[in-house]
């Protein structure tokens, strides 16, 4: 049911919130009564934008952004609001297919500049649906981090390298690294992100966000520019646990072109919201696997994550300590062979039948060995000053998704998660959720491999007395500084992401750490005010 606003908006610029910490609620609510509009909104995001283009968040704005911003202003007056993301501007990572014909979808490559497939991301159609503005694309790792060993997180040939938020010069970490950033800074209400292994929940921690990675399967990744279709995943990077939920409510459910969201247990998609509903943890267990990271881990971490724990008991939620994978060990030592191995045959087969959707592709690309060829003839790769090496990985004799070792690799995978580590632990220990800290150890890795759910939440930041460390990769960005922040991640089953949101967001409400906690080195000065005092001047 539609919600009608008839009301004249006149900003007044004493009772406008600030755009840094401003939340999808928060912005529905503003829209709803009038104290701003969604073309508002999007003028403010785009100054914001251009004041932070030292960051390489953002690869390109949309130029139909304000117009579509006015068409459902006007839709609101007079018909109604679609619901609580009516209006809301997002940026969306560039591995994403949308139809706006100024946006791209070529990964943060040259390769596919100017490349369109014949239709975009259903999951954009939903947010469509839902009245979100699409303000743009986000840098990546190009080619979500699938080209080089030696390349740094954030960097692509199109986008120039993204930086971290939170001290000069640092790595953004993972793939969707624009996405964390432009959260971070305020940049746009919120960002899509993907994942296949770390690529949402790395970057949301070193820039102080909440990181969702739903169960892979509950939205469609069709249009996605993929690795691997089997465990590639749309998630989000928002502020909040419960913008997240506001985002999947409407991301996830069925598509006719991604036959996995037809195993989605439930129907109809509950609102996601509804898991957000206070700090009573009652009833819940939580194991924590501490043989999944290694004991002489960072004592800041540790020290926060202990603390952590005891508020989580403070919930009244039952803590089972030592809730371990019995095969940890084995998996550590197989597990970059098998990674690189699966991963490599997997993006051999899908990228072909991404290439294959493409409406125009101007350079003519449709194979891995297209993409390398490509990659070393052209100068605007920058190569081989940026390696291929993960490339170089599909070109290797047996890697196939039909040879007999990837079919073995995926059985290995399967225990490795399953049985030997994530549930098994949760059957034999009866848990709910579990958690680790920070991005330590190989919790995260096996959840991306099942295709489970998990959440990133801000935990803290490195100590004044911090050592600073370099992440090793060219450029050889600041990895580890003081003020730098850390995160805590809970990760659960297939499609229990309903209780993943309640414990992340009962943990968010009671430890508030991006409320309380240092801000960026370095904000955008937009606001909307400033909308508001140049239309009254004109």
């Amino acid at each position: 049911m539609r919600t009608r606003k008839t009301a004249t908006v006149k900003m007044n610029p004493s009772n406008l919130p600030s755009l840094l910490h401003l939340t999808i609620e928060e912005a529905s609510d503003g829209l709803q009564s009038g104290l701003f509009t969604s073309a508002h909104l999007v003028k403010a995001y785009l100054g914001r934008i251009e004041e932070s283009s030292e960051f390489n968040a953002v690869l390109q704005v949309n130029p139909d952004a304000l117009s579509v911003a006015q068409q459902l202003d006007e839709e609101r007056v007079r018909s109604g609001s679609r619901g609580r993301l009516h209006g809301i501007p997002l940026l969306i990572k560039d591995n994403i297919a949308t139809k706006d014909k100024s946006l791209d979808a070529s990964s943060g490559s040259y390769t596919l500049l100017g490349a369109k497939p014949a239709m975009e991301s259903s999951l954009i159609g939903k947010l469509r649906d839902a009245g979100v503005v699409i303000l743009g694309k986000t840098n990546l790792s190009e080619w979500a981090n699938f080209r080089g060993l030696n390349v740094s997180s954030g960097w692509s040939p199109r986008g120039g390298q993204t930086l971290g938020t939170y001290c000069p010069n640092s790595t953004p970490e993972g793939s969707s690294a624009g996405s964390a950033v432009a959260a971070a800074l305020g940049l746009s209400t919120a960002a899509l992100g993907t994942e296949t292994v770390g690529s949402i929940l790395e970057p949301a921690e070193l820039n102080n966000v909440v990181g969702f990675k739903p169960t892979r399967g509950f939205i469609g990744t069709d249009g996605t520019i993929p690795i691997s279709r089997r465990q590639d995943v749309i998630g989000t990077l928002t502020r909040t646990v419960k913008d997240a939920a506001y985002l999947f409510s409407k991301m996830a459910g069925r598509s006719d072109r991604d036959d996995r969201t037809w195993h989605i247990p439930i129907d109809p998609i509950p609102d996601f919201t509804t898991f957000c509903r206070g700090t009573d943890l009652g009833g819940i267990t939580i194991g924590v696997p501490r043989n999944s990271w290694a004991a002489d881990s960072p004592a800041p971490i540790m020290a926060l994550f202990e603390s952590a724990l005891e508020t989580l008991r403070s919930t009244g939620a039952k803590v089972i300590d030592n809730a371990n994978f019995s095969a940890a060990d084995e998996f550590r030592k197989l597990n970059q062979q098998v990674k690189g191995i699966v991963r490599s045959s997997e993006f051999k087969r899908d990228i072909v039948c991404y290439l294959e959707t493409l409406e125009s592709n101007p350079n003519g690309i449709h194979s891995a060995e297209d993409i390398i060829e490509f990659t070393k003839t052209s100068p605007r790769e920058e190569y081989p000053d940026r390696d291929i090496g993960k490339f170089l990985w599909t070109q290797v004799e047996g890697i196939d998704v039909d040879s007999d070792k990837y079919k073995h690799m995926i059985e290995q995978e399967r225990f490795f998660g399953g049985e030997g580590g994530i549930l098994g632990a949760i059957e034999k220990y009866d848990l709910d959720v579990l958690v680790v800290p920070s991005s330590l150890g190989i919790g995260n890795d096996l959840a991306a491999k099942m295709g489970f759910p998990a959440i990133g939440v801000p935990l803290g930041f490195w100590p004044e007395n911090t050592p600073i460390e370099l992440d090793g990769n060219k450029p050889n960005l600041v990895r580890t500084a003081p003020g730098v922040p850390f995160s805590i991640t809970f990760f659960t089953k297939a499609y229990s992401d309903g209780v993943l949101l309640q414990v992340a967001y009962a943990f968010e409400q009671l430890v508030a750490v991006r409320d309380n906690g240092p801000l960026p080195f370095k904000l955008p000065k937009t606001e909307l005010k400033d909308v508001a005092q140049k239309l009254e001047k004109t």
